[in-house]
């Protein structure tokens, strides 16, 4: 067992961190942003990070209500994952089907022991001594878990997802927090994620069951953690997002193309939350663009009617004139500014109520997986309706 394995002592003992707290980049630009970003329309619920409000959300949480979570990746619906009733509540506020299973954050390596099966089967062990770096980080690992996650939080799995998230606010209420939190994004099932907090509100929010939010600002990363699936001699990439399938499989000595998938998912039983077919969808429908590269999609029909387009990088005057809105989502076609403003642009189209939406593509590379994963969910309601 490694160091951090061997530092590991159970919870009430002292213990300390054996993986660094120092900043990472992402949170440089959090920092700038998370007292700054306030919509105007701002409901009452929204209160920013303080020590007095984040001693307030854990108390909520300990009584059993949610709360709307900052992360790195997007926000949060958070609850006690050891409270089934409360986990239930869930459920409930976002219409969510009971065999999508939820993601457990925790405060720290430490706290593992909090959702999975401690200590870890020696293949498990083996595998998160190769990527336990990664955290606080944008990735969850799904493997056994502690007896102490109810049934709710698995949809009735063995297996339980489990995450220590990058982001000084959701750190600083998990460690308020006797117990660990379960946590989806913080809107209706199936509707676009929330990366900032004024989303969690609104006709498509789900703001009558929270307590409170906190203000975290903008989400950095904008798409979900990626997932994998440990405990096989391939982990397996679940779903994708900013850390790559094939920067894990170099940790791992595999090839990448050995952690994808064979075969369809069967949606009765998911492993792992983003697995459903139709995900992330706006209400208007949304019509993905073929920008040559090798996507597998064709260029949309005319259509008639207020069109908008998301635009990775700046398109042409007269491409322009036929929307009625664009969103140019980077001034250079970088993905990480394309996957940070993708949901936030989505959102402010579908609340124009418009008849379409075109969207640009990128290629998989990188953090084009992640971006494409969601955007090839996102239109499968419009897929579903020719």
């Amino acid at each position: 067992m490694n160091d951090w394995g061997q530092s590991f002592q159970s919870p009430g003992q002292d213990s300390v961190s054996t993986l660094p707290r120092g900043r990472s980049p992402e949170l440089n630009y959090l920092e700038t942003s998370r007292f700054t970003h306030r919509c105007s329309s701002s409901p009452a619920l929204i209160f920013p990070a303080t020590d007095e409000t984040i001693l307030r959300a854990a108390s909520f949480l300990a009584d059993g209500q949610l709360v709307g979570l900052p992360t790195e990746t997007v926000y949060g619906l958070a609850a006690n994952a050891w409270d089934a009733a409360a986990v239930r509540k869930i459920f409930v506020a976002k219409s969510r089907p009971p065999n999508n299973p939820l993601i457990v954050h925790v405060a720290s390596i430490e706290r593992l022991c909090d959702a999975i099966q401690w200590p870890p089967t020696e293949i498990v062990q083996r595998q998160l001594d190769a990527i336990v770096d990664l955290w606080p980080g944008p990735l969850t690992v799904v493997c056994e878990r502690s007896q102490r996650i109810p049934n709710e939080v698995t949809a009735g799995s063995l297996l339980v997802a489990v995450r220590i998230p990058a982001h000084d606010v959701a750190l600083a209420l998990l460690d308020a927090c006797d117990f660990p939190i379960a946590a989806p994004s913080a809107n209706r099932s199936k509707y676009i994620s929330p990366t900032q907090p004024d989303h969690l509100f609104g006709a498509a929010g789900i703001s009558e069951h929270i307590a409170m939010v906190l203000d975290g600002g903008p989400c950095r990363w904008g798409v979900e953690s990626t997932i994998i699936k440990l405990g096989d001699a391939n982990p397996t990439l679940l779903r994708p997002g900013a850390i790559s399938h094939r920067e894990l499989a170099g940790r791992f000595g595999i090839e990448p193309d050995s952690m994808l998938m064979t075969g369809g998912v069967n949606e009765g039983t998911l492993l792992a939350p983003g697995m459903m077919r139709e995900h992330y969808s706006p209400t208007s429908p949304l019509v993905l663009i073929d920008g040559n590269h090798d996507a597998g999609l064709s260029l949309p029909q005319p259509q008639r009617g207020r069109i908008g387009r998301i635009a990775f990088a700046p398109i042409a005057a007269q491409d322009a004139v036929s929307y009625a809105v664009v969103e140019t989502l980077s001034s250079t076609g970088d993905l990480e500014e394309i996957s940070h403003r993708l949901f936030a642009a989505m959102r402010r189209l579908d609340d124009l109520h418009l008849d379409a939406i075109h969207c640009d593509t990128c290629s998989l590379a990188g953090l084009g997986h992640a971006i494409m994963d969601r955007l090839r969910r996102a239109a499968a309601r419009t897929e579903n309706l020719d």
